[in-house]
């Protein structure tokens, strides 16, 4: 019995010991963090999320986290993966019928009779829980497609009783007639689409954005073409750049976007400039060098006044509880994804919850003490010893489960 005893109070002691440094251990993994605005009430909170922080996440923004005063992580989910409730203006996009079956995907092919240029869109799954990338691709004529957007996370379903539920799918601008969505699920049970569209009033509103700066621009006009060059002092999510045109009265150019990578550049983008609408280009890109070519054919080069780049607003969603002290944290290269259970209950949160937002990001100085250490770090001697008090207490239990079988065979 006295062993027993002391064998509870070395588990209480070792659970105790694991609670106050992994939260604190886990946030030594994150290189930057912001403190959030203090709340004066609890509920559910829009966090958006500025430029400067997303410049210091990982693409897929997998890597934030929202932590308390002790440490712990907070449950929070993607403004995005809220369900919309009403149906009434949502335009279904008709199947298209010779989708191909393969071992490798699962395709599914959609037509926009619509005409609408989109940066969005609604797809509708039965129910599943499997963790799978999509990629987005666009056609004309069904035959040569072209990518649009790679290695999006396939949501798992929210918590409903209908069997099942919706992911909005948001991408570079687009005006594709045909989409395919493609999930990469070789050797694996296929997912199952119902159904893809838009809501109208999604069409015709205006997304939110956010200026990114400083930015500097260098131009230069050679063989009729235009160059912008565009440098912005981090890696940051670029999601439109407005060039501001003030001649010719009347134009109509052919324009392509690149980032640079490593020691090349990539293609983002293949638009059109014309004076009959907004001069902005909308892309989707991680990066911190642009490059815009605008063919000038046989014309005089534009009078462009200033190049501005812009990121999309991002929002995650959290209930938070008044006067406590938050904050995010963000640049773990290895962080994944985090599974909370707030994703079922999504339909809780109402579409007009207050947005707050954070400060400004700087380093996370228990980061920078890993990174660097000053002094004597007891880190390893602490693991070292909540590794022997495990082994310790492995130990006792198989000892003291021995005895109680040798009692009983005694009896």
């Amino acid at each position: 019995m006295m062993k027993l005893k002391k064998m509870n109070r070395l588990t209480l002691f070792i659970l105790l010991l694991c609670g106050v440094i992994l939260p604190a251990s886990a946030q030594k993994n994150f290189k930057y963090k912001a403190t959030l605005q203090k709340i004066d009430s609890t509920g559910f909170y829009r966090i958006g999320l500025q430029p400067a922080l997303v410049a210091k996440a990982k693409p897929d923004l997998s890597d934030i986290r929202i932590a308390d005063a002790k440490g712990n992580f907070v449950p929070y989910i993607q403004a995005g993966s809220l369900p919309q409730k009403s149906q009434k203006s949502f335009v279904v996009f008709p199947e298209v019928n010779n989708t191909p079956k393969t071992d490798t995907s699962t395709v599914f092919i959609i037509e926009n009779k619509t005409g609408l240029v989109l940066d969005r869109l609604w797809v509708k799954l039965q129910n599943t829980a499997v963790k799978r990338k999509v990629n987005l691709l666009g056609s004309d004529d069904l035959n040569q497609w072209f990518a649009i957007q790679e290695d999006i996370p396939l949501q798992e379903a929210v918590q409903n009783s209908e069997g099942t539920y919706q992911q909005l799918l948001s991408f570079p601008a687009s005006n594709y007639r045909y989409l395919k969505i493609q999930v990469n699920d070789k050797n694996k049970t296929p997912v199952k689409f119902l159904q893809a569209g838009i809501y109208t009033e999604y069409a015709s509103a205006a997304q939110n954005y956010t200026a990114i700066a400083p930015v500097n621009v260098i131009r230069a006009d050679s063989n009729k073409t235009t160059f912008i060059d565009i440098k912005l002092n981090d890696n940051y999510q670029v999601n439109k750049l407005h060039l501001d045109i003030s001649a010719p009265r009347y134009y109509k150019r052919g324009v392509t976007v690149y980032q640079f990578v490593n020691n090349g550049k990539d293609l983002l983008s293949e638009a059109e400039l014309s004076s009959d609408k907004a001069p902005d280009l909308l892309i989707a890109a991680k990066t911190s060098h642009l490059l815009i070519e605008i063919n000038n054919g046989d014309n005089q080069p534009l009078s462009i006044g200033g190049t501005k780049a812009y990121q999309s607003d991002e929002y995650l969603i959290s209930y938070l509880e008044a006067k406590q002290s938050y904050q995010f944290l963000a640049g773990d290269s290895l962080a994944m994804t985090p599974e909370y259970d707030l994703k079922f209950f999504a339909d809780s949160i109402r579409g007009n919850t207050p947005v707050i937002k954070h400060d400004t990001v700087i380093k996370n100085t228990n980061y920078a003490v890993t990174a660097k250490p000053a002094g004597k770090d007891y880190t390893i001697l602490i693991w070292v010893a909540i590794i022997v008090s495990l082994g310790l207490l492995l130990f006792l239990t198989l000892k003291m489960t021995r005895e109680v079988k040798k009692q009983e065979g005694e009896k």
